[in-house]
């Protein structure tokens, strides 16, 4: 296939300069008896044995309204997310797309961990959890976040290989977090990033 498209490049390049040649004709004589001509040529498209490809992250996962327990019991809040590969092309079969994700603030040799920060005030935090599965498997599956990533890219999320494929997850908050605190203090609007990374990989 590749000699195919380097054979048809030639034929286009050999047309292209005939065609200049007899728009643009030199005059060669006694007097001058060499001249040049420049062969152009144009090429569209990805190159050869390039990966194109689209994923599709979310824009906002939103928790909602947290309430402060009466107690120091887990109680936790769970929302989806999905992330799903819309295009590829030029994908061998010996390669596959890897995603992962971080926080926005975490570091290979420091807190790996998920946040969400008061806006007024951003140093008062709650941590989040971040899981690959549905939320009807959270409980038999650990967060992301449960061992230390080792990759600056983050933690491993999922691979890709063909369009249309998904990864369905959850984000956990737990508001026992919440408890004992000043609601005085800690009212607001809160937020924080998730960062995703793609890239092509070995199998």
């Amino acid at each position: 296939m590749f000699t195919k498209k380097i054979a048809a490049l030639s034929l286009a390049t050999f047309m292209i300069s005939a065609t200049a040649v007899t728009a643009y004709a030199g005059t060669l004589t006694d007097q001058s008896p060499s001249g040049n001509t420049e062969v152009i040529a144009h090429i569209d498209g990805v190159v050869p044995g390039n990966v194109s490809y689209k994923i599709s992250i979310p824009d906002v996962v939103d928790f909602g309204t947290l309430v402060q327990p009466e107690t120091q019991e887990n109680s936790n809040k769970a929302v989806g997310y999905q992330v799903s590969l819309d295009e590829v092309t030029g994908l061998e079969a010996d390669k596959q797309i890897s995603v992962y994700v971080k926080d926005q603030n975490s570091t290979l040799d420091g807190n790996q961990n998920f946040y969400i920060a008061n806006k007024a005030n951003n140093n008062i935090q709650f941590m989040y959890n971040v899981f690959a599965v549905p939320q009807d498997n959270v409980q038999t599956n650990q967060p992301l976040n449960s061992i230390p990533y080792t990759k600056t890219a983050g933690y491993y999320l999922t691979v890709f290989e063909n369009a249309g494929e998904t990864l369905d997850g959850t984000l956990v908050i737990n508001q026992a977090q919440l408890y004992g605190q000043s609601i005085a203090d800690i009212a607001g609007d809160y937020s924080g990033y998730m960062v995703f990374y793609s890239t092509v990989e070995n199998k």
